[in-house]
C-alpha cells in the first residue's frame, strides 16, 4: 500500500550540466502532473511525463527541474561595418557643416547597439544530457515512492486497527440482535392484547403481522454483508498497485450496511454500538483518501 503524499529530490552534475529534480505529491482523485521546465527545455517534458506516469497512478505531483549549464560558452564579437561606415560618413558631413565639433569616436561607436553583436556558441542538448536527466529523475522518483510506501505502511496499520474494532462491533451487534425477532413478536402480541382487551385476537392475523415485523427487524443479512465487506477490504488492502478507489468503494458499502442496521433497530444498546462502528468507519473513510 502506498500513500499519495511524499517528497523526493536528487541532484547530479557532469561536465556540461548540473541537474536537480524535486518531486512533491499530495492527495488527488486522479494523477495530475505539474511539470516545471524552463522554456528552452520544454521539449523534454514528454519523456519526463512518460517516466512519472509509468510509476505513479494517483495524486497531484509537482515536478521541478533545475538545469544549470556548466562552463562558459565561447563568445564572438561581430562588427556591423556597414552601419559604422554610414554613421561615420554622416558624422563627417555634420562636422563639415559646423554642426559637430569632431568626427565619430570609439566611445561613440560603443554606444551604438546596432554596431556590435555578441554571438554565443550554441551548447545544444545531447543524448548524454538526456541520460543524465533521466538518471536524476529516476533517483528522485525512487525517493518519492519510498516516502509514499512508508506512509502507506502506516495507513495499513491504522486500517488493521480500525477493521479489528469493526469486527468486534459486528460480534456485539450479532449478540444484541440475536433475539430481536422473538422480542419484537412478543412486544407486538402484548401491545395488541392491551389494545383489544377482552376482544378475541385473530391468531392468523397476528401471525401475519408478526411475520412482517420479523422481516423488518431481521438484521442477519446486513451483519453478514458487513463482515464480507470487512474481509474484502483486508484482501484489497494487501494487494499492490493503485487500490485507493476500490477501498473507497468498500468503505461506502460498509456505511450503507451500518445505516440499514440503524434504520431497523430500536434498541438503545444496538444504537450505541452502531455509533461506535460508524465512528470507526468514518476514520477509515478519511484515511482511505490518502491511499494511491
Amino acid at each position: 500500500m502506498r500513500s499519495m503524499t511524499g517528497f523526493g529530490q536528487a541532484r547530479r552534475e557532469e561536465d556540461r550540466y548540473a541537474i536537480t529534480v524535486s518531486l512533491r505529491s499530495v492527495n488527488g482523485r486522479f494523477l495530475d502532473l505539474k511539470i516545471r521546465l524552463r522554456e528552452e527545455y520544454r521539449s523534454l517534458e514528454p519523456s519526463v511525463r512518460e517516466v512519472l506516469t509509468g510509476e505513479l497512478a494517483r495524486g497531484r505531483v509537482e515536478a521541478n527541474f533545475e538545469i544549470r549549464p556548466l562552463g562558459e560558452r565561447r563568445v564572438k564579437v561581430q562588427v556591423n561595418k556597414q552601419v559604422v561606415r554610414k554613421i561615420h560618413r554622416a558624422m563627417g558631413t555634420l562636422s563639415q557643416e559646423g554642426l559637430l565639433s569632431s568626427n565619430l569616436s570609439a566611445s561613440d561607436i560603443l554606444r551604438l547597439p546596432e554596431a556590435f553583436e555578441l554571438l554565443r556558441s550554441e551548447r545544444g542538448w545531447r543524448e548524454t544530457d538526456s541520460a543524465l536527466l533521466q538518471s536524476v529523475l529516476a533517483s528522485a522518483l525512487e525517493e518519492l515512492v519510498e516516502a509514499r510506501s512508508i506512509e502507506g505502511g502506516k495507513l495499513a496499520s491504522l486500517f488493521d486497527e480500525h477493521l479489528a474494532g469493526l469486527e468486534s462491533a459486528i460480534g456485539r451487534l450479532a449478540k444484541l440482535t440475536a433475539n430481536g425477532q422473538k422480542e419484537a413478536a412478543k412486544n407486538l402480541q402484548n401491545r395488541l392484547e392491551e389494545l383489544l382487551g377482552d376482544n378475541t385476537l385473530d391468531e392468523a392475523r397476528l401471525a401475519q403481522e408478526v411475520a412482517v415485523l420479523a422481516d423488518k427487524v431481521d438484521v442477519r443479512e446486513e451483519l453478514d454483508r458487513l463482515q464480507v465487506h470487512v474481509d474484502h477490504f483486508r484482501e484489497v488492502a494487501a494487494k499492490q498497485g493503485a487500490i485507493g478507489k476500490r477501498l473507497d468503494f468498500l468503505t461506502q458499502e460498509i456505511f450503507r450496511e451500518l445505516n440499514t442496521l440503524g434504520s431497523k433497530s430500536r434498541n438503545a444498546e444496538v444504537t450505541k454500538e452502531l455509533v461506535e462502528a460508524k465512528n470507526l468507519a468514518e476514520q477509515i473513510r478519511e484515511q482511505v483518501q490518502n491511499v494511491e
